[in-house]
């Protein structure tokens, strides 16, 4: 896995209870990972296909500005979703060891 994927799942990892007890400390994190993520997984060439279409999809149409998804991921609820989503497939398939 890539070295900016695994930055991301770290600090990740060091939120709790995002859903349930919420602070603007959080929502700042969520809010960097979230946008760190976009950047870092669109410039994984090869390394990107070896994840689901929904996670390629989303990236791609958030980077190019689409507005529904755009729109979707303005929810910073959505943002934590998408990221527990790829930290728990991350986990699921072994790309990602939590330390």
């Amino acid at each position: 896995m890539h070295k900016c994927l695994i930055e991301i799942c770290k600090e990740f990892e060091t939120v709790h209870d995002f859903l349930t007890l919420p602070t603007k400390e959080k929502e700042e994190l969520i809010e960097s990972l979230f946008l760190d993520f976009m950047e870092c997984f669109s410039s994984i060439k090869a390394e990107k296909l070896e994840y689901p279409k929904e996670f390629i999809d989303d990236v791609r149409l958030f980077n190019e500005g689409n507005f529904m998804v755009v729109r979707k991921f303005q929810d910073i609820q959505m943002r934590y979703l998408m990221l527990s989503d790829f930290y728990d497939y991350a986990r699921l398939t072994k790309k990602y060891k939590k330390t």
